[in-house]
């Protein structure tokens, strides 16, 4: 054990991220931001260095929805906008909690969690934005349809407008006026604080304008499915500040020096995250795929990349900026899209997403760390109250949470599910990081946790200058997942390298074929005397695979094998050989697949393939039962092994000419023949050369001496 610990660095340094190493041992390693966040973290900050940290707990209270959709802001207080069914709930958020102990009951040890009571009940499916009047009353859209409710402190819900839009996805208050981003024929409305006079101001291209961002005097707004980012001016179609390259700029954000920008692309082109919502109400996944919430069903990747973009726009915050000066990706994320944007108060940005519950903090290109892992595997919207509290809402099984509830003295990472492929033998394990890190682990034979899963057992780990080693001395089992403590706010975990080894699958030889040169009438020369093997073969877990080929003439015995790559095993998928090194006669070739260079010489599979007979033949054919006269000559052409291919004739050194055969078809190994001679040949002695050939390209001449 102690020189496996020793070579642990040097196989964890030549490992790439999840892949095997050389031979048959592999290893599952965890060692960048997105190999960490791929698991699942309690208290803990994930950083962009790749580094899990203690951080903070947040404090989960549930909501009787099917999800929550948007967070508004308010004095002291939130609102949460639901869906199915569309309801407004009060958030209040209470204050902070002491330090938790135990991150891993955190789910109980938690306080306070926020209070959250039903302000109204809204007609349609599913609020999609809500605002703040003056007056204190709030505005709300719901889908189906285009109406905006107003809805009082006590609950009461009337309408306020009637848009002829299909659906309403921002309103906020601009200037005494009530700007609200409809779909979808991409229009911005401008209505009194009555809810009346409304008039078009922005009519785009695009089918839908999702985000809704004042700044100052200026407006802007984010399209789908175009992705375009748009001013509105005194022209009805605006201004294009900048065409991102995806198919939704789904969420705007001013930080301090610039710009933000979510924006997300889908393999469905041409969809937005929130144009599938209004197909499918009954579905939180907002492009339109199966629920992403804790249930009994198996979690999907969704199919989107997201990326989270800025622009500087320099000390007066110059919105020509937008149009003229670079956008850079701070953060990209595949296999997600985001949902929101929250600028805290130091200018660091979280970005909310809709897979796993994943909340990113981002301060630049560089700087940014997964922050929170929501129980459900949507956060929706964020939201900042007046006195700092942060909130976030979650889709499918809804609920809204305090972001900054407690700070968590212990945090616990748990990877995710790896997969070695096969049934496997898991061997040592390595721990990099500072401080009294702690390991558990668990196999299983599925790619979900279930009773078929063992319970977790403790890892022992022992501190070894390279790190903290210890053994995994689990069941043979294909899956395995791996549970670490971080147990202070000075303790941190850099690197995991769990070294496997899969049970072998030997390979498998599908096929072998001899073939050899063309054989064309024209051709002049006979084809070199050599045949190309080739042969399919797999290795159905991508070892690396060595090759033997053995001829003997059809029905030996094992005895007359012999080896046609020489002394060593050939790596590739084809032999050259040169029919010349045996007799005429009919032979089997056998090609021999080996993962030995994989697995060693005791573990190594094999498997083995013998073709279908084949003829060597390199004797060439005959002319025989020549008669000649003065207008013809006749012969037979003979071969022993194979068929005629063809007979031809050249006259007194002119150019070959294809004869006949008699019965009208080459195909046996007699093939009488005639030739005519050529009519208008002068009188006297002429030179006639007879050829044959046979299947295998061997040709047979005989020149006949002709008197005209």
């Amino acid at each position: 054990m102690k020189r496996l610990a020793r070579l642990a660095p040097l196989l964890a340094a030549l490992a790439l991220p999840h892949a095997a190493t050389a031979g048959g041992t592999r290893t599952h390693t965890v060692s960048d931001f997105d190999d960490f966040d791929a698991g699942e973290a309690v208290g803990a900050a994930i950083e962009g260095s790749g580094r899990v940290t203690v951080a903070y707990l947040p404090a989960r209270a549930e909501i009787t929805a099917a999800s929550a959709f948007v967070c508004h802001a308010a004095a002291g207080r939130a609102y949460i906008g639901t869906a199915d069914p569309a309801t407004i709930q009060v958030v209040t958020p209470g204050k902070p909690g002491k330090p938790v102990k135990d991150a891993k009951d955190a789910k109980i040890k938690q306080q306070p969690a926020p209070k959250v009571e039903q302000l109204a009940e809204l007609p349609g499916v599913v609020v999609t934005a809500i605002t703040e009047l003056p007056g204190g009353d709030l505005l709300a859209a719901t889908l189906p349809g285009g109406v905006i409710h107003r809805v009082t402190a006590k609950g009461k819900v009337s309408e306020f407008a009637k848009l002829d839009v299909g659906q309403i996805w921002a309103i906020t208050p601009h200037k005494g006026r009530i700007l609200v981003a409809t779909g979808p024929k991409g229009e911005l409305y401008s209505l009194d604080d009555k809810g009346g006079d409304a008039k078009v101001i922005l009519d785009s291209d695009d089918k839908d304008l999702l985000s809704l961002l004042v700044v100052g005097d200026a407006i802007l707004v984010g399209t789908a499915p175009g992705a375009k980012l748009l001013q509105v001016t005194s022209e009805l179609d605006g201004v294009l500040l900048h065409d991102f390259a995806g198919d939704e700029l789904r969420a705007l954000a001013l930080a301090p020096a610039g710009l933000l920008a979510a924006v997300n692309e889908f393999t469905d082109r041409g969809i937005s995250s929130l144009d599938a919502l209004t197909k499918n109400l009954n579905r939180s996944s907002l492009i339109g795929q199966p629920s992403e919430g804790i249930s009994d069903i198996k979690p999907r990747a969704v199919k989107a990349s997201a990326k989270l973009y800025h622009v500087h726009l320099g000390p007066g915050r110059d919105l020509a900026r937008a149009g003229e000066a670079t956008w850079e990706a701070w953060l990209s994320k595949d296999k997600l899209y985001f949902t929101d944007i929250e600028v805290l108060e130091g200018g660091a940005a979280l970005v909310s997403s809709s897979f796993d519950g994943k909340i990113y903090r981002v301060r630049g290109r560089r700087d940014l760390a997964t922050v929170l892992d929501l129980e459900e595997r949507q956060a929706t919207a964020l939201c900042r109250l007046e006195g700092g509290a942060l909130l976030a809402a979650a889709g499918d099984g809804a609920a809204v949470y305090r972001l900054d509830a407690a700070p968590a003295i212990t945090a616990t990472y748990k990877t995710k599910i790896f997969d070695a492929k096969q049934p496997a033998t898991y061997g040592e394990l390595l721990l990099r990081g500072r401080g009294d890190l702690k390991v558990r682990a668990r196999v299983g034979p599925s790619d979900t946790p279930d009773k078929r899963w063992t319970a977790w057992s403790a890892v022992p780990l022992t501190r070894e200058p390279d790190g903290l080693h210890g053994r995994l001395r689990q069941p043979l089992r294909r899956y395995l997942q791996l549970e670490v403590t971080v147990p202070s706010a000075d303790a941190e975990l850099r690197e995991i390298v769990a070294f496997y080894a899969p049970e072998n699958l030997p390979p498998l030889v599908k096929s072998v074929e001899l073939s050899r040169p063309e054989v064309e009438r024209d051709d002049d020369d006979e084809p070199p005397s050599t045949a190309t093997i080739k042969w399919k073969a797999d290795a159905a877990d991508d070892d690396e695979l060595v090759y033997e080929v053995r001829v003997r003439p059809e029905g030996a015995d094992e005895r007359q094998w012999i080896k046609l790559n020489g002394d060593a095993p050939i790596d590739k998928k084809e032999l050259k050989w040169d029919l010349a090194s045996v007799p005429d006669g009919t032979y089997e070739v056998e090609v021999r697949a080996s993962d030995e260079p994989s697995n060693g010489v005791g573990d190594a599979g094999v498997d083995a393939l013998v073709s279908a007979p084949f003829v060597v033949d390199r004797t060439r054919p005959r002319i025989e039962s020549l008669k000649v006269s003065a207008t013809e000559v006749s012969a037979v052409a003979r071969d022993d092994a194979g068929h005629i291919h063809d007979v031809a004739f050249s006259v007194d050194g002119g150019p070959f000419r294809a004869a006949s055969p008699r019965d009208g078809v080459f195909d046996g190994r007699d093939e009488p023949f005639t030739v005519p001679l050529p009519e208008g040949l002068s009188k006297g002695r002429h030179r006639l050369v007879l050829r044959a050939r046979d299947a295998f390209g061997n040709l047979g001449t005989l020149a006949v001496i002709v008197d005209r």
